[in-house]
């Protein structure tokens, strides 16, 4: 795998299909330079808080913060602006017996985007010898603020983006989604994901039901939802079943957005062509965003003496999933 200190972006992932040929599983500009906008998020850390806060504000300690709105001109998506994934993180690896790595660091400064509190944080990329990429976060506050960190990585397993990710199977382990208002923010309702497009609980192709006549689907261009998962240990499941690429991700995190590329940004990517809706998924692993009258806020508040800790493990393979 390959990775910038700039956003900690991951610009690579190259794993063996059936037949053991190596390939770029993940999207990725053609021009590094790109990554200087990054306005698709390709790889990148995503902090200090992932996902949208509606209304640009947000309440902590009696008091409102106003935050830099970069998203309909209402929300704050994904830190602002200056979030994590246009900063330059020092950067240390480290090797061991069966894994190799690397240890991330950066300074959020208090009032940064318009959030309270320097938040210290600090994120590892870990490699093992059993095919397995961890992603651990781990963060301090010296006020009370939020913290929500994700990885942004689109996934094709087609290897160098050969197809789109239509007819790769997905399997989420979740009851629940969040039904989103139309600045695309939770309006607070956790909604069944049985009889709707959005029932992942038996591994299906993506496409299967994307085009389908529900609201939801209608309103965000495609998939761009969170799903609660309702237990210690969330679990999802992509299959590319023409490459034999597979993918299982577990996480301690209480959610995961999933998002099917619904806009995708006109730069040009490493296979030479422009990106298409559809040609990579995101499974955001994360707390909810924050929406209407401030729901989903609580989970993400960080208070100073507490330790922001989450891990999500992506482990590779062209068999049974592990």
């Amino acid at each position: 795998m390959s990775v910038l200190n700039l956003g900690g972006v991951i610009t690579g992932i190259f794993a063996p299909d059936r037949k053991g040929k190596y390939q770029n599983i993940i999207l990725g500009y053609a021009d590094i330079n790109d990554y200087l906008e990054n306005e698709a998020y390709y790889g990148a850390v995503i902090g200090r808080f992932a996902g949208r806060i509606y209304g640009g504000a947000i309440e902590l300690d009696r008091r409102v913060y106003e935050l830099e709105r970069n998203n309909l001109g209402v929300n704050t998506l994904h830190g602002g602006p200056c979030g994590w994934h246009s900063k330059l993180w020092e950067v240390r690896p480290f090797e061991g017996e069966k894994e190799v790595g690397l240890v991330l660091e950066c300074t959020s400064a208090d009032g940064e985007a318009g959030f309270p509190g320097e938040v210290k944080a600090t994120v590892k990329y870990i490699l093992n010898n059993s095919n397995e990429l961890y992603f651990v976060v781990a963060a301090e506050t010296d006020k009370t603020t939020v913290v929500n960190v994700a990885n942004h990585t689109y996934f094709n397993l087609s290897g160098d983006l050969e197809r789109n990710i239509l007819k790769h199977k997905l399997k989420i382990e979740a009851d629940q989604f969040l039904e989103l208002s139309s600045f695309f923010v939770p309006t607070g309702k956790a909604l069944t994901v049985k009889e709707t497009p959005f029932d992942f609980r038996a591994a299906k192709e993506i496409g299967q039901d994307l085009e389908a006549d529900h609201p939801q689907l209608k309103a965000a261009g495609g998939y761009d939802h969170p799903f609660l998962f309702g237990r210690e240990t969330g679990r999802m499941e992509l299959m590319d079943e023409r490459s034999g690429r597979g993918l299982t991700v577990t996480t301690n995190n209480p959610c995961v957005v999933l998002y099917t590329t619904n806009f995708p940004v006109a730069r040009k990517l490493y296979n030479g062509r422009l990106p298409e809706k559809r040609m990579g998924i995101c499974l955001e692993t994360q707390n909810p965003p924050i929406g209407v009258g401030g729901c989903f806020r609580e989970g993400s508040i960080l208070k100073p003496g507490q330790v922001y800790r989450r891990w999500t493990r992506y482990k590779f393979h062209t068999g049974s999933p592990g």
